[in-house]
Order: structure tokens, then sequence, then C-alpha cells
């Protein structure tokens, strides 16, 4: 007797899927989501394909401002990515930390540190919240 596994060879090739790989997960401390980490090292096109899914699927889960950080070192193509994300989805806003350096949370030189970029990241969501506060949301 023939049995039909097209469905369950359907349902393996779809696991391996890039696009079913981006999922997101509930917050614990409020009602917003956000992206499971993806241990694998991908491409380029790869990691801008999961970037676009990932906002796709956050748009449609949250309420409000949504931001994404894209971290590397300097000369990673920090840049680049950021500026072929906002030509596929030009509603989206960039902020660039190009040249952004706060000599005073620099350790040894490095200008790539966690420190320098904590405090980047907590000044840009203390300015987006009072930004919000300021349009009534």
């Amino acid at each position: 007797m023939d049995t039909d596994t097209s469905d369950a060879e359907s349902t393996s090739r779809r696991a391996g899927l890039l696009k079913d790989q981006v999922r997101l997960v509930k917050r614990k401390d409020c009602d917003r989501y956000e992206i499971v980490s993806i241990p694998d090292n991908l491409s380029f096109e790869k990691g801008f394909f999961i970037v676009i899914r990932a906002c796709q699927l956050l748009v449609q889960k949250n309420d409000g401002l949504i931001m994404i950080g894209v971290a590397g070192p300097s000369g990673a193509g920090k840049t680049v990515f950021t500026e072929k994300i906002l030509n596929f989805m030009p509603s989206v806003a960039v902020i660039s930390m190009d040249n952004y350096n706060d000599a005073s949370r620099i350790v040894d030189g490095n200008f790539d540190g966690k420190n320098a970029f904590t405090f980047f990241s907590q000044t840009v969501l203390r300015d987006a919240s009072e930004y919000r506060l300021e349009l009534g949301e």
C-alpha cells in the first residue's frame, strides 16, 4: 500500500527554509516581541533577508516604534547593510553611528567596545521615548 509522503517531504523542506528560521518570542517584561537569535554565520544576502523578514514579523506583532540595532566591528559593512535596508524599506529611519565616538567610554583605544555601544543605545532609547511623549503616544 502506497502512502502519500508529499506533505512530510514538504514539511521537512520547509523547516530548512531561511524564512522559517526567523522566529519571535514574547518578552516576559512587556507585551512586545523580540527576534530569537540565529546562531548561524550568514552571508550578506541571507542576513539581509533575515532582517527584512524579522521586520515584517515585528510589525505584525508589535505596536509602536520598532528599533533594530546593527552591530559589528569597524569596517564590517553596517552602513552598506542599513543603506540596502533603507532602499528596500523606505519607510524606516536609519540612525547612523558612523564617526560616533564617546571618548570617555573608550577602553584601551577600542572604539568597537561594548561600553561605547551601550552608551549610544541608552541615549537613543531615551531620546526615542522622549520623542514618543512629544507625539502623545
